[in-house]
C-alpha cells in the first residue's frame, strides 16, 4: 500500500490539520516535474510547506503534552479516592473481607455501603437458605445487591479510575502513533523529493527536522504511559468483588452516534465492566437497535424484557455528560443506572466544526482551540465556537 493512502486511513478525524501535509508536498513535487520549475524555486515552495507542517505539528504536540501533564493530577486524585474507599471495612484490602464469620447473615446488613460487604453477606445468606428458599429468593436478593453495588462509593471510584486511566492510556497510544506516522511522512516525502529532483536532501534535512522536533521520539509520552500503566495495575487489585451473576447482565445504553468518534468508542468499551452482553452499537456491542425519535422511552421499554427486569439481569450505563438523559425516570425505576467519565477534548461538535464550519477561519480556529468540559471547542472568552456565522 502506498504511504499516502496509509496516512489517509490512519489520520484521526479530529487531528487532520496537524499531520505533515504529505499530499500537498507530493503535489508540489509532481507539479514541479511537469512544469520544469527551477530547482531553487521548487526547494523554496517545498521548504515553506515543510516549515508550516513543523509549526502546526509542534503546536499540537505541546498543547497535548500540556493537557496530558496537567490531567495526571485528575487521574492521581481518582486513584487516591479509590484507595480510600477500598481501605474501608469490608473492602478487598480489609481483613474483614476474608473472614466470613465477621459478617452478620441478616438481610438488613445488606444496606451497608461497602460493595464487597454486600457481595460477601449476600453469598453467606444464600448459603444458609434451603434450595426452595434459594429458588424463590435469589432474584430479590441479587437485584438489591446489584443496585447497592452500583451506588456504592467503592464501585463508583473504581469505575471512574479505571475508565479514566484506560482512556488516557489509549489517548497516549494515539499520540505516539501520530508522532510515528509523521516521522515516517517526513522520511518518505524527503526521499521522494530526492528521487524526482536528483537531490541529496534526505539525510541532512531529516536530521535537522528531528533535532528541532525531538518530541517525535515520544520519550515524554512513553514516560506518562508507564506512570499510567502502574496506576492501572494498582487499581486492578482494588476492584470490588461483585455479586453473583453481575458479569452476565445485559447492558443497555442510548446515544446519538451519527458522527461516531473515539469518545463514543471509549464509553462503549467501558460498558463491559457492567455486564457481558452490551446492547447498542456494532462492532462494540452484541446487539443494536435504532430509535427513530428524540424520545427513546417507548423504544427502550419495548427492548427490555419483563423477565430481565424481574431477575435483575439488566442495567443501563452511559457517559456522565448527560446525567438527566431522556427516559431516565423509567429506566432507573426498573434497573440500576451507571455512569462513566467522558473522554477529554473529544466531541461531535468539535469534529463538525473542524469539518463543516462555513469559514476556513473557524475550521482552523476550532482545530487548535481549547475545549470545555463537554469537548466543545471554545474561544479565548470561553464561548463555544459557532458552526455558522
Amino acid at each position: 500500500m502506498k504511504f499516502g493512502k496509509t496516512l489517509a486511513e490512519r489520520t484521526l478525524k479530529e487531528w487532520r490539520f496537524y499531520y505533515v501535509d504529505y499530499k500537498e508536498l507530493k503535489k508540489t513535487i509532481k507539479k514541479a516535474k511537469g512544469l520544469s520549475i527551477p530547482k531553487k524555486e521548487l526547494r523554496t515552495s517545498f521548504d515553506a510547506i515543510i516549515d508550516n507542517s513543523e509549526e502546526k505539528l509542534s503546536q499540537f504536540y505541546h498543547d497535548k503534552l500540556s493537557w496530558a501533564t496537567s490531567y495526571i493530577t485528575t487521574l492521581e486524585k481518582r486513584v487516591e479516592d479509590l484507595r480510600e474507599s477500598a481501605s474501608e471495612p469490608g473492602s478487598p484490602t480489609s481483613s474483614l473481607s476474608s473472614d466470613a464469620s465477621a459478617f452478620s447473615i441478616d438481610f438488613d446488613t445488606l444496606s451497608g455501603s461497602s460493595p464487597t460487604g454486600i457481595a460477601d453477606n449476600l453469598q453467606i445468606r444464600l448459603d444458609k437458605l434451603s434450595m426452595h428458599e434459594k429458588r424463590n429468593g435469589d432474584g430479590a436478593y441479587l437485584k438489591d445487591a446489584y443496585r447497592r453495588m452500583g451506588a456504592s462509593k467503592h464501585f463508583q471510584d473504581y469505575i471512574y479510575a479505571k475508565k479514566s486511566l484506560v482512556t488516557f492510556a489509549r489517548e497516549i497510544d494515539l499520540l505516539l502513533e501520530f508522532l510515528e506516522i509523521n516521522k515516517t511522512a517526513y522520511y518518505k516525502i524527503l526521499k521522494k523529493f530526492d528521487k524526482h529532483t536528483g537531490s541529496n536532501l534526505l539525510e541532512e534535512r531529516l536530521e535537522k527536522i528531528l533535532e528541532r522536533n525531538a518530541f517525535l521520539n515520544g520519550v515524554d509520552l512513553r514516560n506518562l504511559k508507564n506512570t499510567v500503566q502502574e496506576y492501572i495495575d494498582e487499581i486492578s487489585q482494588l476492584k470490588p468483588r461483585l455479586p453473583n451473576g453481575w458479569e452476565n447482565r445485559k447492558v443497555y445504553t442510548i446515544g446519538c452516534f451519527d458522527l461516531f468518534h473515539r469518545g463514543h468508542q471509549n464509553v462503549l468499551l467501558s460498558l463491559r465492566e457492567f455486564g457481558a452482553y452490551v446492547i447498542n452499537l456494532k462492532p462494540f456491542a452484541d446487539q443494536i437497535y435504532v430509535i427513530p425519535s428524540t424520545d427513546p422511552l417507548q423504544y427502550i421499554q419495548s427492548m427490555v424484557s419483563d423477565q430481565d427486569i424481574a431477575n435483575g439481569s439488566c442495567c443501563y450505563a452511559r457517559g456522565d455528560d448527560m446525567l438527566n438523559f431522556p427516559s431516565r425516570e423509567w429506566v432507573e425505576s426498573v434497573m440500576p443506572v451507571h455512569f462513566v467519565p467522558r473522554t477529554e477534548a473529544c466531541s461531535s461538535t468539535l469534529i463538525r466544526t473542524i469539518y463543516h464550519a462555513d469559514s476556513d477561519e473557524i475550521r482552523q480556529k476550532a482545530a487548535f482551540a481549547k475545549t470545555r468540559y463537554d469537548g466543545k471547542p471554545i474561544d479565548e472568552n470561553g464561548n463555544v465556537l459557532k458552526l455558522y456565522v
